[in-house]
């Protein structure tokens, strides 16, 4: 039969194929016959819950996800008033932030600083990690109007991804190609107490041609402007700057794609030109210029030989510069270039109704380029005198997908040989079965975090570092609308990357040295109704096994991590007071945390506590105001005025970074779509 109705759970994945996997972008019409195949409203209808492919290449329902995942959907992140991916992401059991070098915020997962290659963040499909260090930068990064929906998978995902996903991935799916004609404009304005907060005005469209079946194109554009904070940062030599007017984080956002029937063409360029106060560690005279910048294009398409195997073959180009400061005169002076070309195919056979195979290479072609003079500034040659250099990465992987009465089991394994460090190989075994109102899953994965081009560059025999977990979770079905989750985790990593500084000889260098853990567990409840939805979330991460990295320790607090803390409480909800108004408040309570300031001349580094935090937010939306399609939304950010920072999650030297100052935004949003009279 085929991916037929009769193995709806292996094969669910073809009627709503591109819902977030790394292998596809968007959802365009089967080719099969129709009969064959139960729509995807049928199958929402059936259980009305998300359904993913972030942890696995077969779509399933959320709760059979061979994952621990979390999904956010566009109405939430409307609702909920968020502001950006951070106050997604703050939402989300494990993760939390950390600052690190130019005054850039990034990712710490289950107590562990994720920022260097550790968290994969992918848009459509699009690995957005920049190139150099593996690094993001959050902030004001990315439109969340044209966010339809994400995807958080607390886990490796190294199978299916490579060595970006060792801790976790965030998977983004935007408005792209999938959807109906329409058009969508969004202003929003946001109001410091003694500045601009942030500001920003979208417009995105979609077109599908009636006269061309098959045939659709969208385009979205995004400028903004924003700071990260008004209040005062102070370093660890007593020195301080505002940060008023000089942590600027100003997004360009760029989409366009064209799609006809299974073949897709897209495009992404994303620029952020920010501003620090802080670079290393110390106040600086004048704030210093950083900025960010890539271009992300993919080509893709589906065949299908039987109706029981399709192959989907993918091309991606990327360019990039990260941590750039042109100006040649800077002592911060950075200019490097990176570009990736990128080709994969993938295979599934669904060779029983029960039985799923997916198979498939990756091969990426990888080049850093100085587009400066080397030896000023921060600018040095690759290798130490190379102005040019080129790896290629060659990558097979494979899953068996297997539903049956006894337990479903999802087996997969990933084999990459590197040009630079040579062969990495991590398996991944997962057990899920169902009793009832009970859900339960068992997993195991190895994962691996590849170096970066700076990181091989500045690398002593730098090799890819390695991390085991073990997670267990069950979620009980509480009756209609409610249910409960809990899971409980074991992380490892042995040999992990670790950067290091000689003030003797002023090198610096990236080595693997010792191991680092974690354990915890992570709670979450959700209720929803007619009248609205409430969740509520507990987190709780502790060093676990040997930790014995000392630039990850915290002097005299064996149990604590740097920077990051070891409870985390989140309330959310979102009521409806009438039809077409509605009230979400947020609330995140944020445990006791360690800074720590870089050794003295006697070795003794300063230990600087931030006391638990409450963040409350509050956001009122009022749709089809006046007409259909108009929204208007207020809210206001830090309500109480909390003197909120992120501490650095090693042991560099930076002090907390003041974020999340108290904001009063408004937005209004118009999303035309056209009737059948209109077209």
């Amino acid at each position: 039969m085929g991916f037929t109705r009769h193995g709806r759970r292996v094969c669910v994945w073809f009627a709503l194929l591109g819902a977030g996997t790394g292998f596809a972008q968007t959802a365009p019409e089967p080719t099969l016959d129709p009969g064959e195949m139960p729509s995807a409203q049928e199958q929402l209808d059936e259980e009305p819950e998300v359904h993913s492919q972030v942890a696995s290449f077969a779509i399933t329902k959320l709760h059979d996800s061979p994952a621990v995942v979390t999904a956010i959907t566009a109405d939430e992140i409307r609702a909920s008033g968020a502001r950006d991916l951070m106050d997604v992401l703050l939402q989300v059991p494990g993760f939390f932030f950390g600052v690190d070098v130019s005054g850039t915020v990034g990712p710490g997962f289950r107590g562990l600083w994720g920022q260097e290659g550790k968290v994969l963040l992918i848009i459509d499909g699009k690995e957005m990690n920049e190139q150099l260090y593996s690094t993001m930068q959050l902030g004001h990064e990315f439109p969340v109007e044209l966010i339809e929906r994400i995807e958080v998978v607390r886990g490796p995902g190294s199978v299916i991804y490579g060595g970006n996903a060792e801790l976790a991935v965030i998977n983004v799916i935007t408005r792209g190609i999938q959807g109906s004609t329409d058009a969508l404009v969004v202003g929003t304005y946001g109001q410091l107490a003694h500045g601009l907060g942030r500001r920003s005005l979208t417009v995105s469209g979609r077109k599908v041609f009636e006269s061309a079946p098959g045939l659709s194109a969208f385009a979205s554009a995004s400028l903004g402007q924003g700071q990260r904070s008004g209040a005062v940062f102070d370093d660890f030599y007593g020195d301080s700057a505002s940060m008023n007017g000089a942590s600027a984080m100003d997004p360009t956002v760029v989409q366009a794609g064209v799609g006809y029937r299974d073949l897709q063409l897209s495009i992404l360029y994303q620029r952020q030109d920010t501003t620090s106060v802080v670079s290393v560690d110390e106040v600086l005279p004048t704030p210093a210029n950083t900025d960010f910048e890539s271009f992300h294009a993919e080509l893709s398409d589906r065949f299908r030989p039987t109706d029981r195997i399709e192959i989907i073959p993918r091309l991606n180009l990327t360019l990039g510069e990260s941590y750039r400061d042109s100006d040649e005169s800077s002592d911060f002076f950075y200019d490097k270039r990176y570009r990736r070309l990128r080709g994969r195919a993938l295979a599934r056979w669904a060779a029983f109704d029960f039985l799923q195979l997916t198979g498939g290479v990756d091969l990426a072609f990888d080049q850093g380029q100085l587009r400066g003079p080397a030896g000023i500034g921060q600018q040095e040659p690759f290798n130490g005198d190379e102005d040019e250099v080129s790896y290629r990465n060659v990558a097979a992987f494979m899953e068996v997908y297997s539903d049956n009465p006894i337990a479903t089991v999802v087996a997969g394994a990933r084999f990459e040989d590197h040009s630079a460090f040579g062969s990495s190989f991590v398996p991944r075994l997962v057990l899920l079965k169902s009793f009832g109102p009970v859900s339960g899953k068992a997993l195991y994965s190895r994962a691996f975090r590849a170096p970066g081009i700076e990181n091989i560059s500045l690398g002593d025999d730098v090799r890819p570092e390695r991390t085991t977990v073990y997670e267990l979770e069950a979620t009980v079905r509480l009756g209609e609308g409610q249910s409960f989750s809990a899971n409980a985790f074991d992380v490892g990593v042995t040999d992990p990357i670790i950067y290091s500084y000689d003030p003797v000889t002023a090198s610096e260098a990236y080595r693997n040295l010792g191991r680092l853990g974690s354990r915890g567990i992570e709670l979450d409840y959700r209720l929803r109704g007619s009248w609205g939805r409430a969740q509520a979330g507990y987190s709780f991460y502790r060093p676990g096994g040997r930790n014995d990295v000392e630039d990850y320790l915290v002097p005299g607090q064996p149990k604590a991590f740097t920077g990051l803390p070891t409870h985390k409480v989140t309330l959310t909800g979102t009521a409806k007071v009438l039809p077409w108004l509605s009230v979400s408040p947020t609330a995140v309570l944020v445990g006791q945390r360690f800074a720590v300031g870089a050794p003295d001349e006697e070795g003794v580094s300063e230990v600087q506590t931030l006391s638990p935090r409450l963040l409350l937010n509050l956001f009122v939306r009022a749709e089809n105001v006046g007409t259909k399609g108009l929204e208007i939304g207020a809210g206001v950010y830090n309500l109480l005025g909390s003197d909120f920072r992120v501490a650095q999650p090693y042991n560099g030297g930076h002090a907390p970074l003041p974020v999340f100052s108290r904001e009063f935004m408004v937005k209004l949003t118009y999303l035309f779509e056209p009737s059948y009279d209109d077209e």
